[in-house]
């Protein structure tokens, strides 16, 4: 399996190298057993006569590497990231290709920088290196792919890298756009939205490219980033919002996941568009499907968005509200919680219960550690309301007091 990787005599040009690793950085890619890749890693680590200078060797570690990821970010991935031997290995093969990241090729830096960030390796110092690596090199020699995996691991680290970003930014501009698949428009939106990094002008032509295109063609999840991501940057939305509701509503909710759903909602109201037409079909859905199995922050979403738009739908709230009443509001942070009071009191649906059960959650918070957002919502919600929590408005006020007398 590794004859052509062991040490030759004759210097093989790097051409010869990449295409002598053909086959067995195939034979990685297709396999699924995780004890036969490690068979391969213990192989290369230990074999004597591998050559370790050889590119063909290095793309096999690279491939070795994401392939351990790519079967990491799988539903069942927590089995093999809790395997110590993997554990082992992914850090071995990420630190090797540190050390020999001068040798790699372009695609071998963003495969790389994409598989650590998908493993969630928390060391900086990986990102910090691959950066500095990634812009020493001609940008031109990066694909499409590998511009878009780039990007999606910093921005799924949130680590801000300026200058790289202003680089493939200009990149990808002076590029032909048409020749970006979807996924890739929505890798280089998340994660620009995410670092808030600045890109008006790339979601500017972005935009008008998403608008050129078909957008029967574009997965349902593709749809929920895009909204999600120009919400978050918040340029000139309003034509791109409106074409894309026109095909959620002509799709059909019933295709879309609970997550998908709340990112949705989210995105409308984050930019202040009521459009009840789509509320009312993404009520209607929720509630057909009877239980809100969201995660928590989903339903949060769901009620702020609603609130925030205007559109009060009664059996939508009341959904809702029974949910919270059978549920431990301690898997709720401090301002979701605050979130849900606010969009009951504004919708001027809040019931008694409810709003027994969410104050005496809240007064169990340490109201120091409060932001200041939270606070300001918290006053709002009782100044708002017709019932009345004069502990939690006592312990708010001596909050807003503490905080006033602080020194600057």
């Amino acid at each position: 399996m590794l004859e052509d990787l062991q040490k030759k005599k004759r210097v093989k040009s790097k051409q010869d190298q990449l295409v002598s690793s053909f086959n067995i950085v195939r034979q990685i890619q297709m396999e699924t057993d995780p004890d036969e890749l490690l068979e391969i890693y213990n192989a290369l680590k230990n074999e004597t006569n591998v050559d370790h200078e050889n590119l063909a060797v290095l793309s096999a570690q690279v491939a070795l590497f994401n392939r351990f990821a790519f079967l990491a970010a799988r539903q069942d991935g927590h089995r093999l990231t809790s395997d110590d031997r993997v554990v082992a290995a992914t850090g071995h093969l990420a630190n090797i290709i540190r050390w020999k990241s001068k040798l790699c090729e372009p695609t071998h830096l963003a495969t790389t920088v994409h598989g650590i960030a998908t493993l969630g390796l928390n060391d900086i110092s990986y990102f910090i290196h691959f950066e500095r690596e990634i812009k020493s090199r001609d940008p031109t020699l990066f694909t499409n792919a590998d511009l878009a995996m780039i990007l999606w691991a910093y921005g799924k680290a949130q680590f801000r890298a300026r200058h790289l970003y202003k680089i493939i930014r200009n990149e990808i501009m002076a590029r032909d756009l048409s020749t970006f698949k979807v996924k890739e428009i929505c890798q280089f939106l998340w994660s620009y939205a995410r670092t808030l990094e600045k890109g008006a002008k790339l979601f500017a032509v972005l935009r008008e490219e998403i608008l050129r295109r078909d957008l029967t063609e574009f997965e349902e999840r593709s749809l929920s980033i895009i909204l999600w991501s120009f919400s978050e940057v918040g340029l000139n939305v309003k034509p791109l919002f409106r074409c894309i509701k026109q095909e959620i509503l002509q799709r059909g909710l019933a295709c879309f996941t609970n997550q998908q759903l709340a990112q949705i909602a989210s995105s409308y109201a984050q930019q202040n568009i009521r459009s009840p037409d789509l509320f009312q079909e993404i009520s209607a859905e929720i509630i057909e499907r009877g239980d809100l199995d969201f995660a928590p922050v989903g339903v949060v979403m769901i009620a702020n968005s609603f609130a925030k738009t205007k559109n009060y739908i009664r059996d939508l709230f009341k959904l809702i509200e029974s949910h919270l009443m059978t549920q431990d509001l301690s898997v709720y942070e401090p301002l979701q919680l605050v979130r849900f009071l606010w969009a009951f009191t504004n919708a001027s649906l809040m019931t008694e219960p409810l709003f027994d059960k969410l104050t005496k959650e809240i007064l169990l918070t340490d109201f120091s550690s409060l932001n200041d957002l939270a606070l300001e919502e918290l006053v709002k919600s009782l100044e708002g309301s017709h019932l009345r929590a004069p502990e939690l408005v006592a312990a708010t006020e001596a909050e807003l007091v503490r905080r006033s007398e602080a020194p600057v």
